[in-house]
């Protein structure tokens, strides 16, 4: 995918302000994938980007807010890259840099083992891990009804949530599909040096990315 010695160009040089410099993060709260622990970001993402940070040598400048305002303000190249589950669908993916999808998932409807499987959800109480909005609203859109619960892994019923969490709560995922992503980050447009650099990083660590997974599930 990568040919050839050199990296390609940034207009704006953000890969040599960020080694050894200050990387401008911006953080939509999406768990799992971005959230807040003890006043700082955390999730599958932000830790993600601790560690790419690490690897360059810099250290990170996070700002928190909406998905809107955080891709507005790396259009205009107030930040370096913006995280928070986005996916290539985008609306933002004319405006801004996204990367490859560096992990693909999926929302199913999981069933404790003694349950039996179901064929569909409607007119049924699914249950959805608190902080959801979004998975809550395509249980709708198949005709259930979501409830949210602080304990996923405790909860005996119907539960939608992304099949690398089911496992690890010990759910058994069933055929109904409710949504598929392709996950992506986001970096300032025609910035190709600085998203080579960061998709590098992401392609190199696969086996990472799911130990991060089974780590946040099980948090």
């Amino acid at each position: 995918m990568f040919a050839g010695c050199n990296m390609p160009y940034d207009p704006e040089g953000t890969l040599a302000k960020v080694q050894g410099g200050t990387l401008r993060a911006g953080v939509s709260l999406r768990p799992p994938w971005t959230r807040l622990q003890n006043g700082q970001p955390a999730g599958v993402e932000a830790t993600l980007l601790h560690e790419f940070a690490r690897e360059l040598g810099a250290t990170i400048e996070w700002t928190v807010g909406s998905e809107s305002e955080l891709l507005a303000a790396l259009e205009r190249r107030e930040l370096d890259v913006v995280i928070g589950g986005l996916t290539e669908k985008t609306p933002w993916s004319q405006r801004v840099g996204l990367t490859a999808t560096y992990l693909t998932t999926e929302l199913v409807v999981g069933v404790s083992s003694e349950e039996p499987l179901l064929r569909d959800i409607h007119g049924r109480e699914v249950a959805v891990p608190k902080g959801r909005p979004a998975d809550a609203a395509v249980v709708r859109d198949h005709h259930g009804t979501p409830v949210c619960v602080d304990d996923p892994a405790g909860y005996r019923g119907p539960i939608a949530a992304d099949r690398w969490e089911l496992h690890a709560w010990g759910k058994s995922p069933t055929e109904i599909r409710l949504r598929r992503d392709k996950h992506v980050m986001a970096v300032p447009h025609g910035e190709n040096g600085w998203l080579v650099r960061l998709e590098r990083f992401l392609f190199a660590h696969e086996d990472r990315i799911q130990e991060i997974l089974r780590n946040e599930a099980m948090r």
